[in-house]
């Protein structure tokens, strides 16, 4: 008994390594139940980010390999934009440098600005190429949400696959928006242009660059959870941003948080490293939870089932809840009957009582009759036949008469037989 327990005791326990708790968490724990599973947005982050943290990090290396040309172009810009600022002697105008500059400020000002527009123009296409790594991201994180099996590698490149071309549709739009505000920051300031014009643009474009942010939220997230066309994302997209507006600028101001790291001085390699294993998947798993439950809350009761674009078809899905069997779901099409020309049953149209053993004449009459009707209705279905151009084999033919000579005799003998009677 004892070894017995021992036994039960070591196949409950499993060892793990360090590694194998941090890519796939922990086996001994007890699996979920419906009762919790059916838990707060803020208790599904905390059991994502802390019960998933190995894979909420390799997500987020994967979409670091998509955010590489941008960093790139971002790396390359500030170098340049460096070793350009140290060759304008900025002190000309106080006699010190040469060649003499008469306006070394305002040069200063128009080159900044000119390596600033072509590095926001840069950024557009690699924006698109970081897109798709955030469609992958998101594509697993609404897997994770959702409770299904997921295999983060795969995934990630299954969910690029079916959302590539509207992340880069977006990641354009997205990177034009960039453009247009960095050019009304700079623009007013290098050529001196009205300082009134040069608020009321920055104004203009600061609220597009929001709207834009929010847009681009439940775009995205919506192009990875469902299947729509993209005038239905943009539509659905845009009634989100304005039916949410404060409740989304507060959560996905929390999402992209870190990013306000960078406006603290000396801590770019610290934000370099959160963002390199922590960053994008925050952002991401933030704005997922809030997305859905803002789907949750005004699209899922509006979604037709019936459609593919959200659910199976009404035809596969049985009665029980299951999915039919393949041999069931294509159907041969019927033929039309032409309700007109219906053949009648052998249970329809008139019928013969039977006689009761102690018979009267007034039952021979009726039945007389009844034998009457049942021969009318024979002959017009043989005229109804005869206009559908439908030629009777002789067999038939004889048979009904056959059955007509016996009909006759029949009658003809009750008859006799009632006379006797009475004359007895």
């Amino acid at each position: 008994m004892a070894k017995a327990k021992d036994t039960g005791e070591k196949t409950k326990k499993k060892k793990q390594s360090i590694v194998q708790r941090v890519m796939f968490g922990n086996d001994n724990k007890p699996d979920l139940t419906p009762e919790k599973m059916n838990v707060s947005k803020w208790a599904q982050f905390k059991n994502l980010f802390f019960g998933r943290f190995g894979t909420i990090v390799a997500l987020n290396l994967l979409t670091c390999l998509f955010a590489l040309p941008a960093v790139a172009v971002l790396v390359l810009f500030y170098m340049n934009k460096t070793i350009g600022n140290g060759f304008i002697p900025y002190s000309s105008n106080f006699g010190i440098g040469y060649p003499v500059i008469t306006d070394a400020a305002r040069l200063g000002e128009v080159m900044t600005f000119t390596y600033n527009l072509y590095e926001f123009a840069l950024l557009v296409p690699c924006l698109a190429v970081f897109a798709l790594g955030v469609a992958g991201n998101l594509y697993v994180m609404r897997k994770l949400i959702w409770e299904e099996p997921t295999r983060t590698f795969k995934d990630f490149f299954r969910g690029i696959g079916k959302c590539w071309l509207p992340a880069i549709f977006m990641g354009i739009v997205f990177g034009l928006t960039l453009l247009l505000f960095e050019f009304s920051l700079g623009y007013f300031d290098a050529y001196r242009l009205s300082v009134s014009v040069k608020i009321l643009c920055i104004v203009l474009s600061s609220i597009l660059l929001a709207f834009m942010i929010l847009f681009t939220a439940f775009f995205m997230t919506q192009n990875a959870a469902f299947k729509m066309r993209p005038m239905v994302l943009i539509r659905n997209s845009l009634l989100f941003v304005l039916g949410t507006n404060v409740q989304a600028i507060l959560f996905v101001g929390i999402g992209i948080a870190p990013v306000f790291l960078m406006f603290i001085p000396g801590i770019t390699m610290l934000l370099a490293m959160l963002y390199m294993f922590l960053g994008f998947s925050y952002s991401t798993l933030v704005i997922s939870l809030f997305c859905h439950h803002c789907y949750e809350k005004f699209l899922y009761d509006k979604i037709d089932r019936t459609s593919t674009a959200y659910a199976k078809r009404g035809n596969d899905i049985s009665d029980d809840g299951g999915e039919r069997p393949a041999q069931q779901k294509k159907r041969a099409p019927t033929q039309y009957k032409n309700p007109k020309k219906r053949k009648k049953s052998i249970d329809e149209g008139a019928s013969i009582t039977p006689l009761a053993p102690t018979f009267r004449r007034e039952d021979l009459e009726r039945l007389e009759k009844e034998h009457e009707r049942v021969l009318a209705e024979s002959d017009d279905e043989l005229g109804e036949l005869d206009d559908d151009d439908i030629d009777l084999p002789d067999s038939a033919v004889n048979a009904d008469g056959a059955a007509e000579t016996s009909a006759d005799d029949a009658a003809k003998d009750v008859r006799d037989e009632s006379d006797a009677t009475e004359d007895k």
